[in-house]
């Protein structure tokens, strides 16, 4: 089985400081460190975030800890699975070109039920960009799932 589309829920459009919007679950936002990347990647030449924010990655235990997505996030609760280097494009949602969009796909190894993403700048690490909290979508073994993060300049 393949799931399509944020985490397998029906998009739902949140806005963050009227600046970024997505389309994921429970809660979504631009994390403090994802503002300091997309400020600094602005320059000709980046200081620190020199990769961009590509990394998609899946995890487990946000809802029986409680815990929803804030902007201080810097690592999802129990990280599963590879991180998978997404497919970066602009697209255009209200202007041209004013939207970075990442999308890939993560197969389930066993049995998960997942309740968080994350979008990182990294294969490994705490750079996280973007952090979502979502209601629990099981996937067995083998099943894909495939994620699109939206990051919109309005």
């Amino acid at each position: 089985m393949t799931y399509a589309g944020a985490m397998a829920l029906p998009h739902r459009e949140s806005k963050l400081d009227d600046l970024i919007t997505w389309a994921f679950g429970v809660a979504t936002v631009l994390t403090k460190k994802g503002k300091a990347m997309f400020a600094d990647r602005m320059r000709t030449s980046p200081a620190t975030y020199t990769s961009s924010p590509k990394y998609l990655a899946i995890g487990v235990g946000a809802t029986g800890a409680a815990r929803t997505a804030v902007n201080t996030d810097t690592a999802l609760s129990t990280e599963v699975e590879t991180r998978t280097s997404g497919t970066e494009s602009t697209v255009e949602t209200t202007n041209p070109l004013d939207t970075y969009q990442v999308t890939g796909t993560i197969a389930a190894t066993a049995e998960r039920k997942v309740d968080e993403a994350g979008l990182f700048d990294k294969s490994s690490g705490e750079n996280m960009a973007a952090s979502a909290t979502m209601n629990i979508d099981t996937l067995v073994a083998l099943d894909t799932i495939t994620l699109t993060w939206k990051i919109q300049q309005s």
